[in-house]
């Protein structure tokens, strides 16, 4: 699956730990924030969302030391869609996503007793202020004059929230988060991909621009961002950011313009190979099937019958393909 532009700014930038522990440290408790050796942050390998909400979710795990020894875990979920979910399960989806790390952690300390805490974070970019219930005992149907006698017994836990929607630009400059790159990637989140105006927004941003430019690696770490804003804004032009970057920081930031761009037309061309290499396989098992319903069924294999095929998606295709060979009837194949 091809990332989204948002997977991989996310992953690019708080994938990093001396980007991360800005954002994280703000985010969390600040008797936890004393707690730990930041230090020791460490990034987890794998991802344990669904793999059909890939689409709208990214996530990473890192552990961290506690500052008296022992080992806690937190965990970042990117919601990155333009509104909340309507379903109001991001809780239950949480708790599934912590008890696969639990697992996973099991598996590498077959000896543990304990398990180590795990500290979720939901990040979020939408238009709309975040409404989800935030506590997953909200989500148990249990009778109100019930609740007090059986909450003991009840799996409660609350996410934490860092809802870019509701903190104004003046308080991601100043003061949720240290890192100068992450601030520009929570601002690149909040605006970047809705707003019109957006090349006059970042003009207002280009102190944190500058402080990004002027780090190790900065005018690389710049280059993404930059390519994040052109992937998923229509109203900003390459120009229109080179004459910006240009002015206000100076001609070294020529080639960021120049270079993004490139990889956008590469980029382009490369998901045009992937989108024709899956329209082919898909045509391929298409026609295969056919053959195959034509030598069992005949004559009923019809024109409609071709327009259902062409028309399905590969996963009921090879459904049908797997069923033709045991199928007594075209009715028998294509049922539910």
């Amino acid at each position: 699956m091809i990332p989204t532009p948002h997977d991989a700014l996310f992953k690019a930038v708080l994938g990093q730990p001396e980007h991360a522990r800005g954002m994280l440290r703000a985010v969390v408790p600040p008797v936890l924030a004393e707690a730990v050796d930041w230090q020791t942050l460490t990034l987890r390998p794998g991802s344990f969302v669904d793999a059909a909400l890939t689409h709208q979710h990214t996530d990473l795990l890192y552990s961290v030391m506690w500052r008296d020894g022992g080992e806690a875990l937190v965990y970042l979920l990117f919601e990155h869609q333009s509104s909340p979910p309507t379903d109001s399960l991001m809780a239950y989806r949480l708790l599934r996503y912590q008890d696969r790390i639990w697992e996973r952690w099991r598996a590498d300390h077959p000896r543990a007793k304990t398990l180590p805490m795990i500290i979720p974070i939901v990040m979020y970019h939408g238009v709309r202020a975040w409404s989800e219930p935030r506590s997953f005992d909200a989500l148990l149907d249990v009778p109100a004059g019930m609740r007090p006698a059986v909450e003991p017994y009840l799996v409660r836990f609350i996410y934490l929230l860092l809802d870019l929607s509701e903190i104004s630009d003046d308080e991601l400059r100043e003061g949720v988060m240290r890192i100068a790159l992450a601030k520009l990637v929570a601002m690149c989140f909040k605006h970047a991909w809705g707003s019109a105006d957006f090349v006059q927004i970042l003009g207002r941003w280009m102190n944190v621009v500058r402080e990004v430019a002027r780090a190790p690696n900065g005018l690389e770490a710049l280059a993404q961002v930059m390519r994040y804003i052109l992937e998923v804004n229509e109203h900003v032009t390459s120009e229109a950011l080179q004459a910006l970057l240009e002015r206000e920081i100076g001609p070294e930031t020529k080639d960021i313009i120049v270079t993004t761009g490139q990889q956008l037309i590469e980029q382009g061309r490369q998901q045009g190979l992937e989108q024709g290499r899956q329209q082919g396989r898909q045509q391929g098992i298409q026609a295969l099937l056919l053959r195959q319903m034509r030598q069992r069924f005949g004559d009923e294999v019809d024109t409609h019958v071709e327009q259902r095929i062409g028309t399905a998606s590969v996963e009921q295709i090879e459904t049908w393909s797997m069923r033709v060979l045991s199928a007594a009837t075209l009715a028998e194949l294509f049922a539910n």
